[in-house]
C-alpha cells in the first residue's frame, strides 16, 4: 500500500492535466474522468474542482446526456497559464 501523500501542487497539476488532454477531443471533460485520472475520491476532488473554479481556471457546466445529466469542465485561458506554470514549478522541484 502506498502511503506517500502527493502535495497540492502535484493534485492541481494532475487536475489540470487530465482538463486539457482529454479536452482536446471535444473540449469538455467529465468530472467523471477528472476523479479517474487524478486518481482521487469524489469528496476530494469535488474541493479540489471547486477551488480551482473559484480561482478562474476552469468553468463548470451541467449538461443533458440523455436521461442523465452530468457535469463537464473546460480550462479558461488562465487555467492553461497555470498549467504550464505549475508544469515549471514541478519540473524545478524535481517532482515532488
Amino acid at each position: 500500500m502506498n502511503t506517500e501523500y502527493r502535495t497540492s501542487n502535484v493534485i492541481i497539476l494532475n487536475i489540470l492535466e487530465c482538463v486539457l488532454k482529454k479536452s482536446s477531443c471535444n473540449n469538455d471533460v467529465l468530472k467523471s474522468h477528472i476523479l479517474q485520472y487524478a486518481n482521487m475520491k469524489t469528496t476530494m476532488a469535488e474541493r479540489y474542482l471547486r477551488v480551482l473554479e473559484d480561482a478562474g481556471y476552469l468553468t463548470k457546466e451541467e449538461k443533458d446526456w440523455g436521461k442523465r445529466k452530468v457535469i463537464c469542465y473546460r480550462a479558461t485561458e488562465k487555467g492553461i497559464e497555470r498549467y504550464k506554470w505549475f508544469c515549471k514549478i514541478n519540473e524545478e522541484l524535481g517532482g515532488v
